[in-house]
């Protein structure tokens, strides 16, 4: 601990004034498989750290881990650096009567520099760029949807949970009978979100069992995020004081709707001071040319951008229409749900293809990047605008909007996309886009290792696919099509990249498609595709 800092003790200060019961201080930051890390430090130790201009040291192997601490092939164990604290960030953590002092950290090295791996560094740096290259800046709005579990108990010992209602009795911005005995809790997380400085825009019920939506005010970048981690702590922390669990996890429960991470992003120009001399302009590019270019640059390279932003097998269940989160295809259209990007007015938008499963700051580097790209390019915005799903869009209709390819429907697709892209790579950092490459692949290794079990709890599109819904409310279409079996089989497996052995296997016996919508997509998709072979 032998790096030096400015002011570091004058800046907690401030900070200790108004938080005079801190015990420890929580120091973290968020892994490339958005696993929150923390170092806990007492406050005595942490504030001679700060007298002595001391910053905390970790091991650089900590990006490059597996799940159960593996380190992935071709990192190195050797090596350290720094936890710098942004004290900004820092907040008494709910429940905890003012003891806990979180403070979200840059990952730095000796010389205070931020090394490769650091996304939250990266993404400064980033939105750096846009403002000197274009005179414009980022406003970020997060949405938290989270479903409420209650346990299952066999004698004393929790041995599952499940909603605590049944989509039955819940709906989409309803407030049935049945959610009224849960009020208190959603209320309770308002009030506890306030207490650590963040006052939500609205909230409401959203479509599947137990599921509520959280609005985030719109802030910077950075700033977006943190408020994000944060909300998401208390909104946990709350559920738990009343003996629930929040989730969000992409689907908890098959047949169900899913949990998204929606973003919504807009481009401004940047407002300067009246002292200051107006910019040398750097093109003729009007401002609307301008957010159109950026969010151009989001489209274009959205196959690469899908291994941040749904970077889970489990994930790609949002690549669908009929499930409000984006569709098939890299489409805008006003107001559209059914599209990837939902366009709110001239400069902003709602990027509807992100999980609870994503690191953030490697999303909005991910997006950030490519909108660089769009500008410094000039790119010009397509695959709009729809008024409709774009998957229900003739074959000529989407060419002449430009939709044309289809977007990764596994992870593997998209690691592969990263892979090809090296525009992104080359904004983001090489480095970090390999070792991100290469955890992911670790993670996976491991996750699909553990067979029947991981893929029975993520609810993966093989398995969705092989049996398309279940429960009681399903009707079998094999009874009335049995003659399309053989077709149905081959067009799954050619469209949806199933498995030959598990497609195969559902064509000798049936396929089955649930009364849910939200797998009438599945249907009509392999329909699609049988209709235009004949």
């Amino acid at each position: 601990m032998d790096v030096a800092m400015e002011n570091p003790l004058s800046s907690f200060e401030v900070f200790l004034k108004d938080h005079p019961n801190v015990e420890f201080v929580w120091l973290q930051f968020m892994s490339y498989t958005a696993n929150t890390l923390v170092r806990i430090v007492p406050i005595a130790k942490f504030k001679k750290m700060l007298q002595n201009n001391q910053w905390l040291p970790l091991s650089s192997a900590v990006f490059h881990l597996s799940p159960g601490d593996r380190l992935v092939p071709g990192a190195s164990p050797s090596g350290k650096f720094y936890l710098r604290p942004d004290f900004s960030t820092a907040y008494c953590q709910f429940g905890s009567n003012g003891t806990r002092a979180v403070v979200n950290v840059d990952c730095v090295n000796e010389n205070g520099n931020p090394i490769p791996e650091c996304a939250r560094s990266k993404l400064r740096d980033l939105h750096n760029t846009l403002q000197t290259e274009n005179e414009s800046s980022l406003l970020i709005g997060f949405e938290i949807e989270a479903m409420f579990l209650q346990p299952i108990y066999s004698e004393k010992t929790i041995v599952d949970y499940e909603p605590i209602n049944s989509p039955y009795q819940h709906s989409f911005t309803g407030m049935t009978p049945e959610d009224r005995p849960y009020i208190e809790l959603i209320e309770a997380i308002s009030r506890a979100l306030s207490s650590v400085n963040i006052e939500l825009e609205q909230f409401h019920a959203e479509a599947g069992p137990g599921q509520w939506e959280f609005v985030l005010p719109p802030s910077t970048p950075i700033t977006a995020i943190d408020t994000l981690l944060r909300a998401r702590e208390t909104i946990m922390l709350v559920a738990q004081s009343y003996n629930y669990r929040a989730t969000i996890s992409t689907q908890p429960f098959p047949d169900q709707a899913t949990n998204g991470a929606h973003i919504h992003m807009s481009i401004n120009p940047t407002i300067k001071s009246p002292t200051q001399s107006p910019p040398t302009p750097k093109s003729s590019i009007t401002p609307l040319e301008k957010a159109e270019s950026f969010f151009a640059g989001i489209q274009h390279h959205l196959p690469a951008i899908l291994a941040f932003t749904l970077p889970n097998d489990a994930s790609y269940t949002r690549i669908q229409t009929g499930t409000w989160s984006g569709g098939e295809y890299a489409a805008w259209g006003w107001e559209n749900k059914e599209v990837s990007l939902r366009r709110i007015t001239n400069e902003r938008f709602e990027i509807k293809h992100v999980d609870g499963f994503s690191n953030p700051y490697l999303v909005l580097c991910a997006l950030l990047s490519a909108g660089i790209i769009g500008l410094r390019g000039e790119l010009v915005l397509k695959g709009g605008p729809c008024t409709i799903p774009a998957a229900q869009l003739s074959d000529d209709e989407r060419e002449k909007i430009g939709l044309v390819d289809v977007l990764p429907y596994t992870l593997d697709d998209s690691l592969d996309c990263l892979e090809e892209d090296g525009r992104i790579q080359y904004l983001m950092g090489p480095m970090m886009v390999s070792s991100y490459l290469e955890v992911k692949k670790g993670e996976m290794e491991f996750l699909r290792g553990m067979g029947d079990l991981y893929l029975g709890a993520q609810w993966t599109g093989p398995q969705r696919s092989l049996v398309l819904g279940t429960g009681s409310k399903k009707f079998e279409w094999w009874n009335t099509h049995a003659q399309e079996m053989p077709q149905m089989a081959a067009a799954a497996r050619d469209y949806l990249a199933i498995p030959t052995t598990r497609i195969e296997q559902a064509a000798e016996t049936r396929i089955t498609v649930t009364q849910n919508p939200m797998y009438h997509a599945d249907l009509m998709r392999m329909m699609m595709l049988l209709e235009a072979r004949e």
